[in-house]
């Protein structure tokens, strides 16, 4: 039985390292057989070789020009609300859902505003805004410890690090464009008069 499974092992291994040798010299060769292969095999193929990312979206909800911030029970700073996408979910069905869950509220004006890979890892992060479409806010998630509303130019300073740059660019995006002072024309000189010759 040893000696079966060593034969077996070493055969193997010599015809994968032919196959590699033989994609090597013939760097075609392997769409080739790509495309010969049935299109559910193709599929599986790909699957199993390509990146996999969680969607995570933050929620910018906004109430007479506050911002809700929410504090988990596993965390000491505060935190836009957020969640993640489930499969066949649209951007729009998870924050509604996720926000129902977790504060019973339903938010009215969807806007993505920005899609971010997170740096060294599978997420993609999706920020959201929206206007509060309720007027009460209540807990039903056991890991949210509590809920609070600020002025936008109140916020606090104990934020999870991980939005403190989503907030600050909504922040920025928020702001009036700067006027730069227009200087007033000059009044036009008054026209030259020819004097009459002597």
């Amino acid at each position: 039985m040893r000696s079966f499974v060593l034969k077996s092992f070493l055969f193997l291994l010599v015809l994968g390292v032919l196959a590699a040798g033989a994609f090597v010299a013939f760097p075609g060769l392997k769409y080739e057989l790509y495309r010969k292969l049935p299109p559910k095999i193709r599929w599986n193929i790909s699957y199993a070789l390509t990146d996999k990312f969680v969607v995570g979206m933050v929620y910018f909800v906004e109430r007479n020009n506050q911002l809700l911030l929410v504090r988990h029970t596993y965390q000491d700073k505060w935190s836009l609300p957020g969640g993640w996408v489930e499969r066949n979910e649209s951007f729009e069905e998870s924050a509604r859902r996720e926000l129902r869950e977790e504060l019973d509220i339903k938010i009215d004006d969807f806007e993505v505003l920005e899609v971010d890979k997170v740096p060294r890892s599978g997420i993609i992060n999706i920020a959201i805004r929206g206007r509060l479409k309720d007027k009460q806010v209540a807990i039903r998630d056991g890991e949210i410890y509590g809920y609070r509303f600020f002025d936008l130019h109140r916020l606090p300073e104990d934020v999870i690090y991980t939005h403190k740059p989503y907030i600050k660019r909504y922040l920025d995006a928020r702001r009036p464009p700067r006027q730069l002072p227009v200087e007033e024309p000059a009044p036009p000189s008054p026209p030259e008069r020819q004097l009459p010759s002597p």
